[in-house]
């Protein structure tokens, strides 16, 4: 295999690649494509998906289509596969196969004889899903176009009530042996498994923590169907998310975004959605992105007999016309060399602290939050403040910032104090005030007790400005802090600690016990205000500013390799002001950027008028 990783890139032939794909249906046979089994229309259709300018392809290995009975994988079929890969090859794209599919467009297309049998617990079906992987990695292992195999897209849909129940440590167990079932005959093809937003930010065991054993980490990217109460496939908090959830899963691995599309939107909303969202996805990281999918489909077999509308979210209508979405994806596609992100990492951190479940479900389990991290990445956004996601808090983070935190472990306070001992600024709001307070110590308060009424406690008063609070949004239980060796920086309006700073080893904490970026999570919330003067508040204390202003907190700025992408995440054009942080504001560049645009500007650059990448878009 020519693919491999190193130092967190994805290589081909030692090469950096970014992947830039579709995920992959024949128009008529739709999920039937092994069944109805046609080899020019799969060669004709690939050769196309490479005169785009793709180099990717992801193909669904409908388990049920291989492996019709215990014991039996279907010869012919493994040669259908192989001579897919085959083809991909000869238009000159890598693959990426899913290969335990039951999970598709909302339904089952289950095993006949698997019988509502566990995927991960059935001592048969484990050992029916390792003869399966085996085999397909045996019949590609030669291929050097095989980017990787993915164990099952989305698989925790398959039982979800089942899966919401598995641990993180069960979960680890059923990678690690497919993992090994693939490596036993193609030891050097990477592995993923991809998962959708819901499953990532949903405490779920199929989170990016599990995924250690794994290759690559792979993430969905639908505005409908993610938590933050996203309002619109065009809020900026939408074409932010995939970004965001690449990020995440890139503190535990390298990332990529296999599914990014919308459902449910015009085919104008659908291509600024993707204009923004991809440009956003490589700047920020990612091994490359997917995008769902090629073509509609005129297919009337299941899943589409139940969900027809699953057969209109091509880039290409069934005819093979372009919709405007293509246009947009390939212009970022273009552009792709001049938005990879090599950076080396932030001064900023986000840290999602998220302790680890007990088990049980009992009443003294905290509350288990996993949105917030993405609004504190969202403010600092606004800021244009580059900021790492982290596992863990390393050497070089002058803040980290801790958001929201329901519960610390005794490891984690060490993280925390090491940190403090590095000399770093560190934030930490308070979810649970009982299992994520990090003790007084630290805080340099202590808590005296709660009050449900919240009286007096419905803002932040901070030099003069003020935020609002709303702990039902929040989900939390007011308290009372009363400062002891920390220093109050900002109160209610009854005069408690709202805010208060403790000096600890070379550096400090900032702690308040409003849960700050859960309670911003409510459709519309986030726009009431101007929040991101809170973390500016943080990053000044930190002395931790932005390398490169910008003149609307919508913006995107992003350090990459061809200078700074500036990616417009509202809904209408803007002419913006650029400039790095303590030159002369005369000599700003001037951008002009359509709806959702974005571009790649080098600075610093004398007065002019840029315009962004998509202007003239169809």
């Amino acid at each position: 295999m020519t693919f491999r990783l190193r130092e967190g890139r994805l290589l081909r032939d030692d090469e950096p690649f970014t992947a830039l794909g579709v995920t992959y249906f024949p128009v008529r046979a739709g999920c039937r494509l092994w069944v109805d089994w046609d080899p020019d229309v799969v060669a004709a259709d690939l050769r196309r998906i490479a005169d785009a300018g793709l180099n990717t392809v992801r193909v669904f290995v409908f388990w049920r289509d291989f492996h019709p009975e215990p014991g039996h994988v279907d010869a012919q079929a493994l040669a259908r596969l192989r001579r897919l890969v085959e083809l991909a090859d000869a238009a000159g794209l890598s693959c990426v196969l899913s290969v335990l599919t039951l999970f598709m467009n909302g339904q089952l297309l289950d095993l006949p004889w698997r019988g509502g049998r566990s995927l991960w617990r059935d001592p048969e079906m484990l050992a029916a899903q390792e003869t399966f992987v085996r085999a397909v990695a045996a019949t590609v292992a030669d291929r050097a176009n095989v980017l990787a195999l993915d164990l099952g897209d989305e698989i925790s849909n398959v039982d979800p009530d089942e899966a919401a129940t598995l641990t993180s440590a069960e979960v680890a167990h059923w990678y690690g042996r497919l993992v090994g079932a693939i490596r036993q005959v193609a030891p050097e093809v990477l592995v993923c498994q991809a998962n959708n937003a819901l499953t990532v930010l949903g405490g779920s065991a199929f989170g990016p923590a599990t995924g250690r054993v794994l290759d690559l980490l792979a993430v969905h990217g639908f505005p409908l169907w993610s938590p933050g109460h996203i309002e619109s496939t065009l809020s900026p908090k939408a074409t932010q998310l995939p970004a965001f959830l690449a990020r995440l899963a890139g503190a535990y691995g390298v990332a990529l975004v296999d599914e990014l599309g919308t459902y449910g939107a015009s085919d104008e909303v659908a291509a600024a959605y993707l204009r923004a969202s991809a440009a956003s996805v490589l700047a920020n990281g990612a091994a490359g992105v997917i995008v769902w999918c090629w073509q509609d489909s005129t297919s009337t077999a299941e899943p589409y007999d139940r969900r027809p509308a699953e057969r209109m979210v091509g880039l290409h209508r069934a005819d093979g016309t372009p919709k405007p979405a293509m246009a947009a994806y390939r212009q970022v596609v273009d552009a792709a060399p001049a938005l990879v992100r090599t950076a080396g990492p932030a001064r900023v951190a986000v840290w999602p602290v998220t302790g680890r479940p007990a088990g049980g479900g009992s009443y003294l389990d905290p509350h288990r939050d996993a949105v917030s991290p993405f609004f504190a990445y969202l403010l600092l956004k606004r800021l244009h403040v580059d900021a790492d996601v982290v596992a863990a808090p390393a050497a070089g983070h002058r803040l980290l910032v801790c958001p929201s935190v329901d519960q610390v472990t005794l490891a984690d306070l060490e993280h925390l104090r090491a940190a403090l001992h590095r000399g770093a600024t560190v934030y930490y709001s308070l979810g649970d005030h009982l299992h994520g307070f990090p003790g007084a110590e630290l805080v340099g308060a202590e808590i005296v007790d709660y009050d449900l009424t919240g009286r007096d406690r419905q803002e932040i008063r901070w030099d003069g400005e003020v935020l609002p609070v709303d702990w039902a949004v929040a989900g939390a239980v007011p308290t009372t802090l009363r400062a002891t060796s920390g220093r109050v920086l900002a109160t209610y309006p009854d005069g408690t600690p709202a805010v208060v700073v403790n000096a600890v080893g070379a550096g400090r904490l900032v702690f308040t016990n409003v849960p700050f970026e859960r309670q911003l999570d409510a459709a519309g919330r986030f726009a009431l205000a101007p929040w991101e003067r809170f973390y500016r508040r943080l990053t000044e204390l930190a002395g931790v500013g932005p390398v490169v202003r910008c003149s609307d907190p919508e913006v995107e700025v992003v350090p990459v390799d061809g200078g700074v992408a500036l990616v417009n995440h509202r809904d209408r054009a803007v002419t913006v002001r650029v400039g790095r942080d303590g030159d002369d504001p005369d000599a700003d560049l001037v951008v002009d950027l359509t709806e959702k645009g974005w571009t790649v500007a080098r600075l610093p650059m004398t007065p002019r008028r840029a315009a962004s990448t998509t202007v003239g878009m169809a």
